[in-house]
């Protein structure tokens, strides 16, 4: 399995999961500068959890965001501007997060150096920023309902290959300052 664009694709997924959820609480909910902070905060939680939560299997933090995501995308369709739906979604968004940040702790010893992990995701993660604006603009609720499905299916078939077909590579040494 090529790990590039498992990285890329995984950058691709967190940027529609993150646009998703700014898109789905401005229409929904509100739009102001606190939906954006919510969300920003929210998601770097989830992520420095994912990255402290050593026994949480990959597989459940990828779902556990994906329906985290569709169930936030059910409350705030069904309940626009109820005062209580801005709470619920950040912590949506922050279940969502954890993908973020056991993508970066599982999937280090497979990349071997954190610089190529860093690259392919945010390679992925900027271009799923453009995806998103694009996909939102000409095909509206229907692409935030729609994209985030096949993406996570995607990568939990190609995570199962990685974890079949390719041994981790050794541990990377830090050298403590």
């Amino acid at each position: 399995m090529n790990l590039a664009l498992f990285g890329f694709l995984t950058g691709l997924h967190l940027a529609l999961l993150q646009f998703g959820y700014l898109f789905l609480l401005i229409i929904h909910v509100t739009s102001t500068y606190v939906t954006y902070a919510l969300i920003v905060i929210a998601w770097m939680t989830g992520t420095l959890v994912g990255l402290r939560w050593r026994s949480l299997d990959r597989r459940a933090a990828l779902g556990l965001g994906l329906l985290s995501y569709y169930a936030t995308y059910l409350l705030v369709v069904s309940v626009p501007l109820a005062v209580y739906t801005l709470p619920c979604a950040a912590l949506g968004v922050a279940f969502s997060g954890l993908w973020a940040g056991r993508f970066f702790v599982v999937m280090l010893p497979y990349y071997g150096r954190a610089d190529r992990l860093f690259f392919h995701e945010n390679n992925g993660f900027l271009v799923g920023v453009i995806a998103s604006f694009i996909g939102f603009t000409l095909l509206g609720r229907p692409f935030l309902l729609w994209t985030p499905l096949p993406m996570a299916v995607g990568l939990l078939v190609q995570l199962t290959g990685i974890e079949w077909g390719r041994a981790p590579a050794a541990p990377v040494e830090v050298d403590a300052p």
